[in-house]
């Protein structure tokens, strides 16, 4: 069985890997994603690259079926609709922490 990976910038996602053995399959979020991302970074004092590096964390793995690019393409797509411009704005602006 396959398994997904969300990569974060503290609490904002970035990317979907979905992997099985060797074989992967990979989706950047859009461009709105790394705009928050960098746009927190700047306003937590994060923008250097050693503070900035250390803040980038892969989620837990999740179970998926194993067609890897489908199962890329439905992470990303649930992503894209969870993180819509105002949750990924007030993602921002507390520094890209959620609950913080």
């Amino acid at each position: 069985m396959a398994e997904l990976v969300v990569v974060y910038w503290r609490d904002i996602p970035a990317q979907v890997i979905v992997r099985k053995g060797r074989q992967n399959a990979r989706r950047e979020l859009p461009l709105r994603f790394t705009e928050a991302i960098d746009m927190a970074a700047m306003r937590s004092g994060a923008a250097g690259t050693d503070a900035y590096l250390a803040e980038w964390r892969k989620a837990d793995p999740i179970p998926v079926g194993d067609d890897l690019e489908a199962e890329a393409d439905k992470a990303a797509a649930a992503l894209d609709s969870q993180y819509d411009r105002e949750r990924l704005a007030a993602l921002a602006k507390a520094g890209g922490k959620e609950n913080d």
